[in-house]
């Protein structure tokens, strides 16, 4: 960040400090979604609250004993296990894979809330806490923990809107042009496609309700005897904190409880370690960097599948940073560096990485915007379909399907994306717009948050179509009101033409033999 940056966030940050009266809340946060991805969001969030003046107490799954904020770990032990997080098994070629692996760890609710931890959390007085952050992806179990406190609370969502959250806040999922996540539609859907579309929209609606929101509501009614049911705490939110944002995603209309905060968790990139720059710096064409997030482990693709890698990037001349999470890579050439952990963020700021190869996670593919870096992306589950297609829509972003994956096509496609200058100066135009806004990410959520306080959970920002029932929302009482009307109509001219028509005929005489 610029000299100009630095003061600009501190002055921001001095004058919401010193103009809204917010002093010191306790603001608590859950987050029970066992992803490291989903956590870097939340902690440079609630780092931001600290950094602001608030007491901030987070229970997650990830230790962090360098945190300047009470930190609890709600598991001792990891629940998902790492045979399970390879890339075969996790590869989902459909959206209902995805919804399996997605609620699977809602079944682990039960395990976590009688963690010692959360047992602690719940013996803790009525009035400890101000606000409650917790994320809507998979379960709305924590949501339990308001009635308790009896506070507001902030919802967030790490991926692109569920169907599912943007219900609960009225902001609008209208299947002709907004596909739903994890489907392989844009916004420009021929009818068949906004037909499947429709389907897929029902679909994600009924999976959420049978694999997340009966058992969640039973694990609730055990351990929180006195909450309301979830689905009218839902209806509660106060914000909905979206990671996304419209330069990319797309513009959709959202109302004034849901904010847009992409990029939140970039900050300025650091020095590089001394190899890695040294390995950037001595690339003459240029370097690729190939990373396959924090859930997934390079190590676990199939030998035929690394190997077409290994022989794709052997005919490149751009040298290769490649996340791998073993000692070493079998074939591995000399202008490959591997390392289990990659400064994923201070690498894509660097002007000599020239591709960014991804799974599609949100989090990396915000990266690559923001620095101007083309992507070619290899989703395998979740939202990566969806986050890929958003950038391919930009002309900054091409795909690799895993199931059909060879090494002709990547050898190809990351040739034509290295050498046709089209990516990037389609990527840089994306760059700019991304981060052109009023305000950054970062003071966009720490203003509204303040507001969330300060206005007691902000009620005026509620849509008044929340928890309005179907046929209201979608207006089936009045179109069937309208429908009955021209039926009656219908009817009635029928009766009295068929009346006038009989009256008008002459009439039969009898004949008398």
């Amino acid at each position: 960040m610029c000299p100009i940056g630095v003061c600009r966030h501190i002055l921001f940050l001095w004058l919401v400090w010193g103009s809204t009266g917010v002093r010191c809340a306790n603001i608590l946060g859950v987050f029970p979604i066992e992803a490291r991805s989903h956590q870097l969001v939340f902690d440079a969030y609630m780092l931001g609250l600290h950094q602001m003046g608030h007491n901030v107490t987070v229970y997650t799954h990830f230790p962090d004993a360098g945190a300047p904020y009470n930190r609890v770990r709600v598991n001792n032990v990891s629940l998902l296990s790492e045979n399970y997080l390879t890339i075969d098994n996790m590869y989902s070629p459909s959206i209902v894979d995805s919804y399996r692996h997605m609620f699977r760890i809602v079944l682990l609710a039960d395990t976590y809330t009688d963690s010692a931890a959360m047992r602690q959390l719940y013996g803790q007085p009525e009035d400890s806490y101000d606000l409650i952050i917790t994320e809507t992806c998979n379960t709305d179990l924590y949501l339990a923990l308001v009635a308790k406190f009896k506070v507001p609370f902030i919802a967030w969502t790490t991926s692109p809107l569920f169907v599912w959250s943007a219900d609960r806040v009225a902001a609008p999922t209208h299947p002709a042009y907004i596909p739903v996540l994890m489907s392989p539609y844009g916004p420009d859907m021929h009818f068949l496609q906004r037909l499947h579309n429709v389907f897929l929209r029902s679909m994600a609606f009924v999976k959420y309700h049978t694999d997340s929101a009966v058992f969640s509501q039973s694990v609730a009614s055990e351990k929180f005897q006195s909450s309301p049911p979830l689905t009218e705490r839902v209806l509660e939110t106060a914000l909905l904190f979206v990671d996304t944002h419209y330069t990319v995603w797309g513009s959709r209309p959202l109302p004034p409880g849901v904010i847009e905060v992409g990029g939140l968790h970039i900050k300025p990139p650091k020095s590089l370690d001394k190899d890695i720059q040294q390995f950037i710096d001595e690339s003459e064409h240029g370097v690729i960097y190939f990373c396959m997030g924090s859930l997934l482990r390079g190590e676990t693709f199939a030998a035929e599948k690394r190997s077409m890698f290994l022989n794709a990037f052997q005919k490149l001349p751009q040298r290769v940073l490649w996340k791998w999470e073993n000692d070493d890579l079998p074939d591995k050439t000399a202008n490959i560096m591997i390392r289990k952990w990659m400064p994923q963020r201070d690498i894509l700021a660097h002007p000599k990485v020239k591709l960014f190869i991804s799974h599609g996670g949100l989090l990396g593919l915000t990266e690559a915007v923001h620095e101007g870096v083309p992507t070619l992306a290899m989703p395998i589950f979740g939202d990566q379909l969806t986050n890929v297609k958003a950038i391919m829509d930009t002309g900054a972003a091409e795909i690799l399907d895993y199931n059909t994956l060879s090494e002709i096509e990547i050898f190809s496609k990351a040739k034509e994306m290295l050498t046709n200058p089209i990516y990037k100066q389609k990527a840089t135009k994306l760059s700019e717009v991304f981060r052109d806004r009023p305000m950054s990410p970062m003071e966009t959520a720490m203003y509204w948050t303040e507001y969330v306080i300060r206005h007691k959970g902000a009620p005026h920002l509620r849509s008044p179509a929340v928890g309005m029932p179907w046929y209201q929302y979608y207006m089936i009482d009045i179109i069937s009101m309208l429908l009955i009307c021209v039926f009656a109509i219908l009817l009635s001219l029928h009766y009295f033409i068929s009346t006038i028509l009989s009256l008008l005929r002459p009439s039969k005489k009898l004949k008398i033999n």
